[in-house]
């Protein structure tokens, strides 16, 4: 079975002619007929029957178009990606990050990247969740990293790693001297410094604090976890929830407790659903796992209390 019979066979489906079929493929009507007999021929049965001057499916060529068809699409996606593998030569990939990941886990992945396709282009945007789900959706990034599950349709989600949640304090915060993990309970009253409501993390922290039966005590409302971690080094009053890496690696001279129970958030790769993923993208992706894998098996540099 050769791939022009099948052309062949799908383009006189459509027109139910074979003098229109030889005219649009740029062929001669006996041998646009040669073709389909063979295939006929092969397969053991009669894909049309003649009606008059014209051709119409038959049982047998209603069932077979279908996958005639797809096999078609199926190899068409294989030269496009054989095409894509090339285009790694040139090119520009765009991919949309959440504030933590832009400054922790994804620059050496951009480094590696760089190191192996110098020739593409790659542009590195800090935005929200929200933002990063729509714009893929739109066409205007070639891959995302938020959290698992994506919120909208369409936009599908494969979970990298999973991170926990863990409150910070200064040193001298009333609960800063226990050493086991907090009970959620205990943050009652607590005055809060969380990042804002256009955040996921902030509805995340806020309805499990809420599940918990906790109303939470918000003072302040800042825009970067960083500036949330700052806020509680310089007033003792205060306190935030932040995911364990970043408490780690700026929460020096602070106190760090985990939850009970745990907070959990799941960081993931976002791509759009309903378009095929560009080489750039899966390389991108696997060199960005490979870095989570790498960075998170290695304990951060830290003075604070697990």
């Amino acid at each position: 079975m050769e791939i022009r019979q099948l052309r062949y066979f799908l383009d006189i489906a459509r027109t139910e002619h074979l003098t229109a079929s030889a005219k649009q493929l740029f062929v001669t009507q006996s041998t646009l007929s040669h073709g389909l007999r063979q295939l006929e021929e092969e397969l053991g049965v009669a894909l049309f029957e003649r009606v008059g001057r014209g051709l119409k499916l038959s049982q047998a060529g209603l069932v077979f178009r279908d996958y005639a068809a797809r096999a078609l699409q199926e190899l068409e996606a294989g030269r496009m990606a054989l095409a894509d593998l090339a285009s790694l030569q040139a090119g520009r990939l765009t991919v949309g990050v959440i504030p933590t990941s832009l400054h922790t886990l994804v620059p050496s992945a951009v480094a590696a990247f760089n190191a192996r396709y110098p020739k593409i282009h790659v542009v590195l945007r800090e935005l929200l969740a929200p933002e990063i789900e729509a714009l893929l959706l739109s066409g205007e990034l070639d891959l995302g990293m938020a959290f698992h599950p994506a919120g909208i349709d369409g936009v599908a989600s494969e979970p990298l790693f999973e991170e926990h949640m863990q409150f910070l304090a200064h040193a001298s915060h009333p609960l800063a001297s226990q050493r086991q993990p907090l009970r959620l309970q205990q943050l009652q009253e607590v005055p809060l410094v969380l990042l804002s409501r256009r955040f996921a993390t902030r509805r995340l922290v806020e309805g499990h604090l809420r599940a918990a039966g906790v109303q939470p005590r918000i003072m302040v409302e800042m825009e970067s976890v960083h500036a949330l971690i700052e806020a509680c080094r310089w007033g003792p009053q205060l306190a935030c929830i932040v995911p364990e890496r970043a408490a780690a690696l700026h929460g020096q001279g602070l106190c760090a407790l985990g939850l009970q129970p745990p907070l959990v958030r799941t960081a993931s790769l976002l791509w759009n659903a309903r378009t095929s993923r560009s080489a750039a993208a899966q390389a991108f992706a696997s060199l960005l796992a490979e870095s989570v894998k790498r960075q998170w098996s290695m304990p951060a540099t830290s003075s604070i209390h697990a």
